[in-house]
């Protein structure tokens, strides 16, 4: 961008270049193509699970998109009197463009021209649309609890779901219920639009498209820019006799690429030198139970002795209810899993034992791990140190001896078979863990009296359970939603094809 503002290259050097930026535009969607699919908000489901990503991501991100549009939209703008060379030359630049020839300063910088300008509007409206995200991804280089909280309070509220499945021709009803919580809407990528490309297929994001399809995509988009970068060269009248010729340039990338593919072989070399491990991965249900006797990191009354507190409330300065209030907690779980995945529960106000009783599914290996951090949203709030304590757990230590799907059979050596009968053989596979009780640690020492109460289970077939909501009857309904689609086909009076669906949901206030 500076280089071109100097003047310091030519037209046709500034359009190979827009050509070349393609490719780790390209590179970079490819990269958080996965990411952005999987990070997308529901309100209907709020046991999604989010990536962790870090706030230089997302400016980096943006950062790359608006360079890129700001030199485009600066080398077709000022095109007529662009670059080092002579007017004439700038003249004679051609355009290629899908094999098409096109006068670089005629139709070739018109479509540029509408091309670029019409994606750096779509730029700036998703900018527009994201600016807070930048703003708190800009405070999250300085501070670590930024992007731990949702963007916006939870709505405190709870939605009661009753679906009917009606089919006219078989005359089968099936109907379904579940309760849930509006979902916590969290700080996401600012997806560009090759992100939007990748993302999108056109029977949807299934497994094999984002194993395979991305790829081919991606692939195919990257081979187009090489190809139009060649075109560009070829096609142009240039003098090619410094073209073969090594240089500074082409040397220092060259060495740049030695340090990376050193790290890529050290990787892959430690990887193996570890010895086999089981790599396949197996979906289990989580549920964070809750945790006992939580005390905030920090509180207004620090520095406060009994004796202090208690005369403030002979005072009638507090009430025990408001001190009891302060002192107690305002706790959240946030739970990352694999050191990817997170999954962050409600903060439930003023509570030292907090009873969350929350679900998730998970896709984990043998030796993923959970770890689960307990922050004060108060102290959040106030700038204070936030963080209650933590604790590790290995899901599959937690599981019962032989629950599972490896059941005996004759494959199985007799050192397999005698070790899964002493474990309990087929009729202990419960795939439950029961509810365990964790210490949690801060400091690295143990907090006295703290724990935390986590369960799996293996039995992933069945609906999610629902979110705590003991004493339904107190909450008050707000209202009632009535959803209702109709799809019939007749042919000569007679019903070949027909389906109802109703879906009433009942929205109740949820005691603070």
């Amino acid at each position: 961008m500076v280089t071109a503002s100097l003047k310091g290259i030519s037209l046709l050097d500034a359009i190979v270049v827009t050509y070349v930026l393609i490719l780790p535009i390209v590179a970079s969607a490819f990269g958080v193509a996965e990411l952005a699919a999987q990070q997308t908000s529901r309100q209907d489901q709020p046991t999604i699970l989010r990536r962790a990503h870090s706030p230089l991501l997302i400016l980096a991100n943006w950062l790359r998109s608006a360079l890129t549009y700001a030199f485009a939209l600066f080398v077709w703008g000022t095109a007529p009197n662009f670059g080092s060379g002579p007017p004439e030359c700038d003249r004679k630049t051609r355009l290629i463009f899908f094999g098409a020839s096109l006068p670089a300063l005629g139709s070739g910088r018109t479509l540029n021209l509408t091309g670029w300008g019409i994606l750096t509007a779509l730029f700036a409206w998703r900018t527009l649309k994201g600016s807070w995200t930048l703003v708190a991804a800009l405070r999250g280089l300085f501070s670590e609890s930024v992007l731990l909280k949702p963007k916006d309070p939870p709505k405190n509220k709870l939605n009661l779901e009753t679906m009917e499945k009606y089919n006219y021709v078989t005359g089968d009803r099936d109907i379904r219920e579940r309760a849930y919580r509006p979902g916590q809407v969290f700080h996401e990528m600012i997806r560009g639009m090759m992100n939007q490309i990748l993302g999108w297929a056109p029977t949807g994001q299934g497994r094999w498209y984002r194993k395979y399809g991305q790829l081919i995509l991606a692939t195919l988009i990257a081979a187009w820019a090489i190809t139009m970068t060649e075109l560009e060269l070829r096609l142009n009248d240039i003098d090619d006799s410094d073209l073969n010729k090594w240089g500074f340039g082409q040397i220092l990338p060259l060495i740049l690429t030695i340090s990376p593919v050193f790290a890529l072989l050290e990787a892959v070399l430690k990887k193996r030198s570890r010895g086999p491990l089981e790599s396949s991965k197996r979906t289990l249900r989580f549920c964070i139970q809750g945790a006992s006797n939580l005390t905030r990191p920090r509180s207004e009354f620090d520095g406060y002795s009994i004796e202090k507190i208690q005369q403030l409330i002979e005072d009638e300065v507090h009430t025990q209810e408001d001190v009891d209030r302060t002192l107690a907690p305002s706790p959240f779980a946030l739970l990352t899993v694999g050191d990817k995945d997170l999954y962050t529960t409600y903060a439930l106000p003023h509570m030292a034992n907090p009873d969350w009783r929350e679900y998730f599914d998970a896709d984990v290996t043998d030796t993923t791990t959970i770890v689960v951090r307990i922050f004060d949203s108060k102290c959040m709030d106030r700038g204070w140190p936030s963080l209650i304590g933590y604790t590790t757990i290995l899901p599959f230590a937690m599981l019962p001896p032989g629950s599972g799907n490896d059941v005996a059979s004759a494959e199985d050596t007799p050192t397999q078979a005698i070790a899964l009968v002493n474990q309990g053989g087929p009729g202990n596979r419960t795939g439950e863990s029961g509810v365990q009780s964790f210490p949690l640690f801060r400091d690295r020492s143990v907090i006295p009296g703290m724990s935390l109460e986590f369960s799996v289970s293996s039995d992933v077939q069945s609906p999610l359970p629902p979110p705590n909501i003991a004493g339904l009857n107190n909450f008050g309904l707000q209202h009632v939603n009535e959803r209702r689609n109709v799809a019939i086909f007749k042919w000569r009076g007679k019903t070949i094809h027909g389906k109802r669906q109703t879906t009433v949901t009942e929205t109740y206030n949820m005691p603070e």
